[in-house]
């Protein structure tokens, strides 16, 4: 400890600058792998179906680090793997939700936050923090540091989900507009669900992006209800596990899909009204403290200011 702390003291500024950017870049490096990494045999079956011959990934230096930082970081998700199948499967289910497909992303995830577990307390140590703190606050902060390197991942991954979510909600009614035109227009379901994931690629890419999978779920041979509920698992929206539960009842049933989609795309217009109605009407209520707290004295200061000061003028003489 004696040696840290005279390590700590004696550092120079631009050196620990220097270990503090390095190390960040390497973190920021591991996850931008799983938050920016695209599914590539998604884009090599789509070249497929176009008619496009398919072609070899590149040797190029990027993809060669890319595959060894995967390969790192699978070695390091090994310690951190769940001990029960259930708990891994909770955990593709979040990373289906928040967008990541691949099949390594399980291992990806769990390597970025063993990785962020180790890199956070050296972190520390790279700092004057360690000649300055106590043995006990060194330990603390060491611990604390580590905890939160490694939640860090975790919460990133429900802030995306939280976002997909909203993005995935504010599609929905355009989506479901367009399915029905193309519905009512003659196209059958599995036609209207390709036609309309083309279509909206650019106006609504998250929810554009899950009907073209389902669109190759139909067309690789999976059943549509097994499709559908592929859609609505991935989603974790409550109103697409209502499209995907009413479409399979109206295939099963025989009932009029386009009428049904329509009904659906009134019913979710709606409600989507019915919350935009309530967030309105709860604004005066969140208004209410920073207007109470932050502008009303600032008016009480100008308002009452020249008053308070002319008594006071008159009471000294």
């Amino acid at each position: 400890m004696e040696l840290i702390n005279a390590l700590g003291a004696s550092a120079s500024p631009w050196l620990i600058g220097l270990a503090f950017g390095l190390a960040v870049l390497l973190a920021v490096s591991a996850l931008a792998s799983l938050l920016i990494k695209r599914d590539k045999s998604l884009q090599r079956r789509l070249r497929q179906l176009g008619g496009q011959a398919q072609t070899e990934p590149g040797k190029s230096p990027k993809e060669k680090l890319r595959r060894v930082l995967l390969k790192l970081l699978s070695q390091l998700a090994k310690p951190a793997k769940p001990r029960q199948n259930w708990q891994e499967s909770d955990l593709k289910t979040k990373l289906l939700q928040a967008g990541f497909h691949t099949p390594g992303a399980v291992n990806t995830f769990l390597g970025v936050k063993v990785a962020m577990l180790i890199a956070s307390p050296l972190l520390v140590l790279l700092t004057p923090l360690p000649g300055r703190l106590g043995h006990l606050q060194l330990v603390l902060a060491l611990v604390g540091s580590a905890t939160l390197g490694f939640f860090l991942p975790q919460l990133l991954l429900e802030r995306r989900i939280r976002s997909r979510r909203k993005a995935i909600t504010r599609e929905l009614p355009d989506v479901l507009d367009l399915l029905v035109i193309s519905v009512e227009a003659g196209l059958g379901l599995d036609q209207a669900i390709r036609r309309v994931s083309r279509e909206v690629v650019l106006s609504c890419p998250v929810l554009g992006t899950e009907l073209n999978l389902v669109s190759l779920e139909l067309r690789a041979g999976i059943p549509r209800p097994m499709a559908l509920k592929n859609l609505a698992l991935r989603c974790g929206v409550e109103e697409v596990g209502g499209l995907a539960t009413m479409l399979i009842q109206a295939d099963r049933f025989g009932v009029s899909v386009g009428r049904s989609l329509r009904v659906h795309s009134d019913m979710v217009r709606t409600k989507r009204r019915q919350q935009m109605e309530e967030a309105a009407a709860k604004i005066p209520l969140k208004l209410l403290f920073p207007v109470l707290f932050m502008i009303f004295p600032a008016i009480m200061v100008v308002m009452a200011g020249p008053a308070v000061i002319r008594v006071s003028q008159n009471l000294m003489h």
